[in-house]
C-alpha cells in the first residue's frame, strides 16, 4: 500500500476510546507515536497522533467514544472526492450511514457507515487534512482487512460503492485470500469467518474492519501490549505474507501488528 489520494483508498484512521488519555499513553509507549491535542476546542478532546514530535508524519487519530459505554474501536477511513454521492450509495446498496456527511473543523467533510453485515468504516473528503502522512513504514498503518460473515454480500457492496476490486490468490495453505484493489494496488483483504476450522472465530464476534500497524518485530510488540495492560488475542503466528499478531489495547480496542515477509 502506498500514500495515495487516489478516492476509495485508506486515508485515515480514528480510535474512539471511553479513556482517550489512557489510549494516548499506551500508543505512545507501545509504537513510539507522538499526540498532540487539536487547535479547535469545538473537536471535544480529538487527538492526532504522529511518528515523531519534530517532523509530524501523521498516522492517526483518538477521540472519545460518543457514549461512555460505547466500546472502544479502530474505525478506517477511505478517501472521496463526493461525499454525497458516496453515502448515497451506501444507503442504495444496503448499508447504513450512521452519522453525517458533516463538516469537520474546516478540515474536510465525514460521514460514518456501516456495511450490510455492519462492519463500521468511514467516509472522508477532504479540506486541510489529506489524511496518512506516512504508511508501510514502521509504526505506521499498512494493512486494512475486512473481517465479515457475508464475503459474497461484502464483494458486491464495496464494488458498488467504493469500486474495489476483488483480487483472489492462494494463501499456501490450500485456501485463497481476498485482496481488496484500487487502480489494481492492493491496499487490504478480507476474511470470511463463515468458513474454516469450526471455533476459529467466536460465535458472537461482529464482522468488522482489522487494521495492521507495521512492525520490525511483532514477538516483542505482544509482548510490550502486555506489558502495558493491553492483551494478546492471537499470539504472534507465521504467514506466507510475513509474520503477524492480534492484540487489543487496555480499553479493549483491537488492532494487529505485522512484519512483511521483503
Amino acid at each position: 500500500m502506498q500514500i495515495s489520494k487516489t478516492p476509495s483508498a485508506p486515508c485515515w484512521a480514528d480510535l474512539f476510546t471511553p479513556d482517550p488519555e489512557g489510549a494516548r499513553g499506551f500508543y505512545e509507549a507501545l509504537f513510539g507515536w507522538r499526540s498532540r491535542l487539536a487547535d479547535d476546542p469545538a473537536t471535544d478532546g480529538y487527538s492526532m497522533f504522529a511518528l515523531d514530535a519534530e517532523d509530524g508524519h501523521l498516522v492517526a487519530g483518538v477521540g472519545p467514544a460518543a457514549e461512555p459505554r460505547e466500546p472502544a474501536a479502530w474505525l478506517p477511513y477511505f478517501q472521496t472526492s463526493g461525499i454525497d454521492a458516496v453515502t448515497a450509495r451506501v444507503g442504495g446498496n444496503r448499508g447504513r450511514v450512521v452519522a453525517g456527511p458533516l463538516a469537520a473543523a474546516g478540515q474536510g467533510r465525514l460521514a460514518v457507515c456501516q456495511d450490510p453485515a455492519g462492519a463500521g468504516f468511514g467516509l472522508w473528503d477532504p479540506l486541510s487534512h489529506a489524511g496518512f502522512e506516512a504508511v508501510d513504514v514502521p509504526s505506521s498503518f499498512c494493512w486494512f482487512e475486512l473481517v465479515t460473515r457475508d464475503a459474497a454480500g461484502a464483494v458486491d457492496f464495496y464494488q458498488a460503492v467504493l469500486g474495489w476490486g476483488p483480487r483472489r490468490r492462494p494463501f499456501g495453505d490450500g485456501t485463497t485470500y481476498t485482496e481488496w484493489t484500487v487502480a489494481d494496488e492492493a491496499f487490504g483483504g478480507m476474511v470470511d469467518m463463515s468458513t474454516g476450522s469450526p471455533g476459529r472465530f467466536p460465535l458472537d464476534l461482529p464482522s468488522h474492519w482489522n487494521l495492521y500497524v507495521a512492525v520490525d518485530a511483532p514477538d516483542a510488540t505482544a509482548a510490550r501490549c502486555e506489558e502495558l495492560g493491553g492483551r494478546v488475542l492471537v499470539a504472534p503466528t507465521d504467514l506466507p505474507t510475513g509474520r503477524f499478531a492480534v492484540l487489543a489495547d487496555p480499553q479493549g480496542a483491537t488492532f494487529s501488528v505485522m512484519r512483511f515477509t521483503p
